[in-house]
């Protein structure tokens, strides 16, 4: 249990520095810069990154306070492994994903507030996976915050975060350099 929790903070504090090292040589206007029409701009990138780990919180807060109820599907954890296998299969591959309307930015011209916020998250959840490192390797069954059907073990939910953030490190990259 405390390997895998480490090796996922390590994992994020690298995933965190890259993407600080990245953002940091580019002007506000830069990074609200859309590539293409219908293509996010990096800004919005960050803030889609914000709005997906943020949506996590509260399901780690309760797992945190012991308060947590697994979905009643999650009694059948071959369910929830192959959900987050096949969510974390999908984020593995380059090809465009849609992404569920709650997670889907703005679209608006952010600031500087964005990049605070962001760091300040990535902060957060190096906390909780340290703090919910007792309850993995568990079969401990979560829901999806984009959706209640969709469940997946609190193992695969922190290696899909950080799966996810690789991926739109990837997609940064490209846009910026």
């Amino acid at each position: 249990m405390k390997e895998k929790a480490d090796t996922w903070q390590m994992e994020l504090t690298q995933l965190t520095w890259k993407f600080e090292k990245l953002l940091q040589d580019y002007d506000l206007t830069r990074l609200n810069l859309k590539p293409a029409p219908n293509h996010w701009s990096p800004m919005e990138i960050i803030h889609h990154l914000v709005l997906v780990n943020t949506s996590y919180f509260p399901t780690f807060d309760q797992l945190v306070e012991n308060t947590h109820q697994s979905p009643f599907l999650g009694k059948i954890p071959f369910i929830g492994k192959k959900m987050g296998q096949m969510i974390l299969e999908a984020n593995k591959k380059p090809q465009k994903i849609k992404t569920f309307k709650t997670w889907e930015p703005s679209g608006s011209t952010y600031n500087n507030d964005l990049l605070t916020a962001f760091f300040k998250q990535q902060d957060e959840l190096s906390v909780y996976i340290q703090d919910l490192d007792h309850l993995l390797d568990q079969n401990l069954m979560i829901r999806s915050p984009a959706n209640d059907w969709i469940f997946y073990s609190l193992d695969d939910a922190f290696e899909i975060i950080i799966t996810h953030e690789k991926r739109h490190l990837n997609q940064l990259e490209k846009i910026l350099k």
